[in-house]
């Protein structure tokens, strides 16, 4: 762990001293737009720590935002996601104190005001050790940027229960803030691996992903840990194809000759407002599925522990089975339906209920449990189209996920056009017929990736953005990255067909909006972790 004053890490960077300028390339690259503008924000973090705090000792900390290419919302259900670092990031300078106050303040204190807690006030040593009965018990304040720094330190302070962390002051500041590329999570990363490093702790990267993914809960939302595990693992100028239950990545270069290109809907879906009960919906309903499943399909119950194990592959059966057993599903369910059914798992239902709120159509078990298992199989064989340089192909995998997720289809004429992908059983029936025709084609089309589902956690404003790049000569694939309802889009697309996607999206969605332009082409950074 390198420690410096803060006027002594001002000075290595102004004075572009060589340890760190190869660090500083290792991380970024060899772009020197990007470099001067990465130092001038290092500089600044440390100034104002400077300022608040003194010149005291810190180790300074970061984390990227991440790129999620495919595997939207499987993380937590055993599935694959294929990500790119980038550059915008949340750094962390950090001081140790002597006491177990956590003192934070940002770099935008308008936007961010300036925090503290203590750890033992928060988290006494008699309430550690059970994360889940700790967190479901907890109060926070909707909102607060506090309570991401909070998720770290106690989950942390939960773990090492035995040992007392140490205090901290914080300076915090980020470019990804606002942006819809896991911002939360990028908070949570940058701040774990600050306390890890000023109380002199390690943990292999395995179990920091499982942890770094629960301490978000703190906040009420229960996703996985896709991003943060990306933002751990990643390479400049590779791919991660991240597995989960137990975790592992490989790694594959990203073709030469695209990019791609982030637009920023400029719609903020926030996790701790009233989007929090529609991600934990989504994610209470595959849970339902899978309880149905079980209890409906032994050989299920037997062989499958996530989702991603329901395949022909795991259970030995053909894909026209997994549609059978989709059809035994109800294509809605309330919960009095649910707790009738399921009577041993009432308990584990009533957990699930509490992280949401009710809704009078019930859940929609078919539907998102079908996107669920083709997101699954597009995010597991998507490598296959990287290892071939197929990217056609890949970006085809992205478009057909991103209509899984879509609300609505815009036509030539810019109107918005309702849109559905329900799995009724009359669709099911046609699946089936197919996977068990004679004719190729027909069973090709029939492959359990091929099918959207219908997850919905799109938005009209993400379905417009993706729907104007893909009429853009030379785009493969477009489709919403992160949990959804909001922030932006990913658009894959040929190097030199760049300047028609930024074109299209400006004059066809920001300026009838009256929006800024917000398109950017991305550049590949390293994962998280300590500067130097």
């Amino acid at each position: 762990m390198e420690t410096r004053a803060a006027s002594s890490w001002i000075d290595a960077f102004v004075g572009h001293d060589a340890v760190l300028e190869a660090r500083l390339r290792a991380i970024y690259g060899d772009d020197p737009a990007l470099l001067d503008e990465r130092r001038r924000a290092y500089v600044n973090l440390l100034t104002r720590f400077g300022m608040a705090y003194g010149d005291e000792e810190v180790i300074v900390t970061r984390s990227p935002a991440r790129i999620n290419l495919r595997g939207v919302h499987v993380d937590h259900r055993g599935g694959h996601v294929n990500y790119v670092c980038i550059s915008r990031e949340t750094l962390v300078a950090a001081h140790a104190r002597e006491d177990d106050h956590v003192f934070m303040l940002n770099t935008d204190p308008k936007k961010y005001g300036p925090r503290s807690f203590s750890v033992t006030d928060e988290l006494p040593p008699h309430r550690r050790g059970d994360w889940l009965a700790y967190i479901d018990q907890v109060e926070i304040q909707p909102g607060d940027w506090m309570n991401y720094v909070k998720a770290a330190v106690l989950r942390l302070q939960d773990r090492f229960q035995d040992l007392p962390l140490k205090g901290m002051n914080l300076m915090v500041s980020g470019n990804i803030l606002g942006q819809g590329l896991s911002s939360s999570s990028a908070l949570v990363v940058a701040t774990m691996e600050a306390v890890l490093q000023v109380n002199g702790l390690d943990l292999p990267v395995g179990e920091r992903i499982d942890l770094y993914g629960a301490g978000e809960w703190y906040v009420g939302t229960r996703g996985g840990s896709g991003d943060h595990s990306a933002m751990l693992c990643g390479r400049r100028e590779q791919v991660g194809h991240m597995s989960f239950f137990p975790s592992a990545v490989e790694y594959y270069p990203f073709p030469a000759g695209y990019k791609i290109v982030v637009c920023n809907s400029l719609k903020e879906a926030r996790k701790s407002a009233g989007a929090k009960s529609a991600f934990n919906q989504r994610v209470a309903t595959y849970e339902v599925a899978m309880m149905l499943l079980k209890a409906g399909f032994p050989v299920v119950a037997e062989r499958a522990t996530y989702l991603r194990d329901v395949t022909p592959r795991t259970l030995g059966c053909s894909e026209a089975d997994i549609y059978r057993m989709l059809q035994a599903l109800p294509e809605r369910v309330d919960r009095d339906e649910l707790l009738a059914a399921l009577p041993e798992r009432n308990v584990d239902l009533e957990r699930l209920f509490k992280t949401h709120e009710d809704l009078p159509e019930g859940y929609r078990v078919r539907d998102v449990c079908l996107f669920g298992l083709a997101e699954c199989e597009r995010a597991r064989i998507c490598v296959d189209f990287l290892k071939a340089g197929d990217m056609e192909g890949f970006g085809r995998l992205m478009s057909i996920g991103h209509d899984g997720d879509r609300v609505v289809r815009f036509g030539p004429d810019g109107q918005a056009i309702a849109w559905e992908s329900r799995a009724t059983a009359a669709a099911l029936d046609r699946l089936i017929a197919d996977a068990e025709s004679d004719d190729p084609a027909r069973r090709e089309q029939a492959r359990i990736w091929r099918q959207p589902g219908g997850y919905r956690c799109s938005c009209e404003e993400l379905d417009h953005l993706v729907d104007i790049a893909r009429e853009v000569p030379g785009v493969a694939g477009a489709s919403l990255t992160g949990a959804g309802l909001g922030g932006p889009v990913l658009v894959l697309v040929r190097e030199e067909a760049v300047p028609g996607v930024e074109e299209a999206v400006r004059r066809a969605y920001y300026e009838p909006r009256g929006l800024p332009f917000s398109a950017e082409v991305c550049s590949s950074v390293e994962g998280a972790g300590r500067v130097l």
